[in-house]
């Protein structure tokens, strides 16, 4: 069982959350998906498709749904494509730790587990034989673009395009990398799609807090549609599903309560988002639809 602890009138989600930014970048376009009737059904598939299990039984959900690991990886893919483009340096390491936020150390080791792991390939570069370039993987693209693409698939689902690009991306290598390296140069430039929501923000800082996110907001939005909940909401469900404690998943989920987003009961039997959260998220998630969406439409044509 789900509930909105209060009425929220989406025609108001914007105006809070971003009224200083309401006429930039992907704004006005997320304005009107926002208002569409099948919007938190889109929404509803997106949250579901974040919470399927991964094909690798490596622990992805955990690794990457961490912001700072996430950010380092979003960065080596924005390095490689200007490269690719012959605009800036190299994707080297020191390359890599002059631009990413994390310390030296921690990027050095997150690259070592990425080799190893095989979301990064090692090469000599042709100019500098004692230099090594560091290029993303299919996987690794993949799963950096897994919530993006499915934030396209989302906002496709809501306003069908001409020509759908969401699959498309999903088995072109350059496609996605040069799709994912304009969103880094556009969010380099200035970050109208996180700064301001400090609480979806927040649930990135811990191991698979925002796969956990996704999977409360699945089980609200099926209710909602009168429908079971894609995944178990029991600490000992999300644990196994996400591959962490139950421990950690009460500690996600208490830190929610706290901060006033949604209590889940102990057995996930109940949950209840409060008006103010499930506005903030949906503002966000409106502007991911729509900076992605006007984003694979910009760079379509080199899309190969």
């Amino acid at each position: 069982m789900c509930h909105v602890s209060e009425p929220a009138s989406r025609a108001h989600m914007l105006d809070r959350a971003i009224v200083a930014h309401v006429d930039k970048g992907p704004w006005p376009y997320a304005a009107g998906l926002i208002r569409r009737s099948g919007f938190r059904e889109a929404l509803g598939s997106y949250c579901a498709a974040m919470i399927q299990r991964p094909e690798l039984s490596w622990p992805a959900d955990k690794f990457f749904g961490q912001r700072l690991r996430y950010l380092v990886s979003f960065s080596l893919i924005g390095l490689d494509a200007r490269w690719r483009r012959n605009v800036g340096e190299a994707p080297t390491l020191a390359a890599l730790q002059r631009i990413a936020p994390a310390s030296t150390r921690q990027i050095a080791e997150l690259v070592g587990t990425l080799k190893l792991s095989g979301y990064v390939v090692a090469s000599r570069l042709a100019a500098d034989g004692r230099a090594l370039r560091l290029s993303p993987s299919m996987t690794l693209l993949r799963e950096i673009g897994r919530s993006p693409l499915a934030f396209l698939d989302a906002c496709e689902r809501l306003d069908p395009p001409d020509s759908p690009m969401a699959a498309k991306l999903r088995s072109d290598a350059d496609g996605l990398a040069n799709w994912l390296g304009a969103s880094y140069e556009m969010f380099r430039q200035e970050d109208l799609y996180f700064a301001p929501f400090s609480n979806v923000v927040e649930f990135t800082g811990r191991d698979c807090g925002y796969p956990v996110l996704t999977a409360v907001l699945a089980a609200h939005y099926a209710a909602l549609a009168g429908v079971a909940p894609p995944a178990p909401l029991s600490y000992r469900g999300l644990g196994e599903r996400f591959r962490v404690s139950r421990q950690h998943v009460g500690n996600i989920l208490a830190s929610a309560e706290r901060r006033g987003c949604f209590i889940v009961d102990r057995g996930g039997r109940r949950v209840i988002v409060s008006a103010d959260f499930l506005s903030e998220f949906e503002t966000w998630a409106a502007g991911q639809m729509a900076h992605y969406r006007l984003l694979v439409e910009r760079v379509s044509g080199t899309l190969s």
